[in-house]
């Protein structure tokens, strides 16, 4: 493990001077292996280290029938809770067994033909944005599929005992609920491919105007033709979309359109999985331990958090997730005091002492890189508490973060001034005028990242002024 591990740093560090032949070659080997050799957590630690290049690349997938099955639904795939359905989503817990259970339920010789099929395709060129494969093969499998499924499911509908022997095949209620889901958009998988095509690249940042109306039409054209689970549809916006309120308004002008599920009208679907959606990343806030996260994620993670409660409470939806949304307000405060706030006056008050005593020039670069990282360190912490400041009354953390930005002006203001003393006193003449602004620019910059020009406006004056009547060498 240690050399695997030792090799992936060093692949790291080589990442963008392997050619792309080779890294389309190591992606396929490791998709391969993956249930083979590799345990699935080395394989997705090899892949993760790759994936920097492969947004570059895009080396064509190792492709399965598994995959191209799961193609019409991978957007809506989630990390879900243990034996919870989440709405408008499928977990990737589900996956496996409801494999297994399409393919006791498929002819054995009808599977065998489609793999051999898949095996005799060329694997598209390095850099295609599309998989030909994946609608050839998923056009006979995705029809195949959804109609013995659709069988399955109206049967454990219409009986009892039935419905419990799948249960049990497949682990859970919910684990049923997912396969549904499954065989929803597998009925309507042209539909789907059509919205995905017209929403790539993934994920999608703002829609255009063609792309709303794309959504519009394909969703009223489902609707009124009575076939399938429109709903399904929706999902498949907002699961491609950065900002899934964005859907909001183009679902709410659809009106009374069905969306399969009684009673439920398009709008009311998007605020459905919404609402779920800010559920699970409440969620996933809460589990985070405080003690492994640094503070430029912890920044990101309060940020998101605020402008998600923020749209929630517009749409008057924050009552659904209001018991996950304190929860995580309480987990995000401990991880400001713990990622931010902790041991900040030692990282910034360091990055500044670092450069006021900056190691003589034949120490060497590692001397000048050390202290570098020291003063970039404390300079990324001032950015994260900043960033953190402009919300923090949102998560209850205003006191702490502003005793803290008080704390280190006055700690910065104190330094600052020891060194206009020293400067005035003589005690830098010896390393000379440019040595003694390098220091005093360090501590200018430190004091307006912390506390606004106002401050180190004064100090940057008072500084050249002292320096200018240094010694010139």
């Amino acid at each position: 493990m240690t050399d695997l591990a030792s090799e992936l740093r060093d692949i790291e560090r080589k990442l963008f001077e392997i050619p792309d032949e080779k890294v389309a070659q190591l992606t396929l080997l490791i998709e391969r292996s993956r249930a083979l050799v590799l345990s699935v957590a080395v394989a997705n630690a090899a892949l993760g280290t790759l994936r920097p290049r492969l947004v570059k690349t895009r080396p064509p997938r190792y492709l399965t029938l598994q995959r191209v099955f799961c193609h019409p639904f991978e957007d809506l795939l989630v990390m879900g809770e243990e034996g919870v359905k989440p709405f408008g989503r499928i977990s990737r817990s589900s996956l496996a067994p409801c494999w297994e259970f399409v393919l006791s339920c498929l002819d054995a010789a009808a599977v065998k033909q489609l793999e051999a099929s898949l095996r005799a395709s060329p694997a598209p060129d390095i850099g295609s944005g599309q998989d030909p494969r994946i609608p050839r093969l998923g056009a006979t499998l995705w029809k195949v599929a959804s109609q013995r499924l659709r069988e399955e499911l109206s049967l454990a509908a219409a009986n009892p005992e039935h419905r419990a022997v799948l249960v049990d095949k497949l682990g859970s209620e919910a684990a049923l609920g997912d396969l549904t889901d499954m065989t929803c958009l597998l009925e309507l998988a042209p539909e789907a491919e059509k919205l995905r095509e017209a929403m790539s690249p993934k994920p999608v940042g703002r829609l255009l105007d063609e792309q709303v109306e794309e959504i519009k039409q394909t969703y009223t054209d489902v609707a009124t033709s009575g076939k399938g689970m429109p709903g399904c549809l929706i999902a498949v916006v907002v699961a491609r979309l950065t900002d899934g309120f964005q859907a909001l308004p183009i679902f709410d002008s659809l009106g009374e359109l069905p969306t399969g599920i009684d009673g439920m009208k398009p709008g009311q679907y998007v605020r459905a999985m919404l609402s779920g959606d800010s559920k699970r990343f409440f969620g996933a806030v809460t589990r985070t331990d405080p003690t492994k996260i640094d503070d430029a994620k912890v920044a990101d993670m309060v940020g998101d958090f605020v402008s998600l409660i923020g749209r929630l409470k517009k749409d008057g939806m924050a009552e659904g997730p209001q018991p996950e949304m304190e929860a995580a307000s309480r987990q995000l405060k401990d991880m400001v005091r713990i990622g931010v706030l902790g041991g900040i006056d030692e990282k910034v008050l360091g990055g500044i002492d670092a450069v006021l005593s900056l190691p003589p020039a034949e120490e060497g670069e590692e001397a000048k890189k050390a202290v570098f990282d020291a003063k970039l360190e404390a300079e990324n912490r001032v950015y994260a508490l900043q960033r953190v400041a402009r919300v923090a009354t949102e998560i209850g953390a205003d006191k702490d973060v502003s005793g803290a930005i008080k704390q280190l002006t006055s700690q910065i203001d104190n330094t600052g001034n020891t060194l206009l003393a020293d400067i005035k006193a003589g005690k830098l003449n010896g390393e000379g005028p440019e040595a003694a602004r390098t220091k005093l620019f360090a501590a200018v910059r430190m004091l307006e990242l912390v506390a606004g020009s106002q401050y180190a406006n004064k100090l940057m004056k008072d500084g050249m002024a002292a320096i200018a009547r240094m010694p010139q060498a």
